[in-house]
């Protein structure tokens, strides 16, 4: 059972009224649409993290190798992706 905590942030009065807005406008209170939103740009930062870490391992596995992918190899996966996902658009 998560245990929930009651903090109190100072919040600027101009983002205040935009944040009170908003919430009345999804239908949350200000808490739930001030945890909302901390929750998804928590989640968006940890993704970044982890994509930045994946991006140095690989920078640095090429620096030792000096094996990379050709640009002619990338360009033909980009362009297939990108015709299976227009594919799969139309389908819908």
């Amino acid at each position: 059972m998560a245990i929930s905590e009651t903090n109190a942030l100072t919040i600027d009065p101009t983002l205040q009224v935009r944040l009170s807005a908003l919430a009345e406008r999804e239908g949350f209170s200000i808490a739930e649409m001030a945890e909302k939103i901390l929750r998804a740009h928590l989640d968006d930062a940890e993704r970044h993290i982890v994509i930045d870490e994946e991006d140095e391992r690989r920078w640095q596995k090429y620096l030792e190798t000096g094996v990379s992918v050709p640009f002619e190899t990338v360009r033909s996966k980009v362009q297939r992706l990108a015709a299976n996902a227009a594919a799969q658009a139309e389908s819908k």
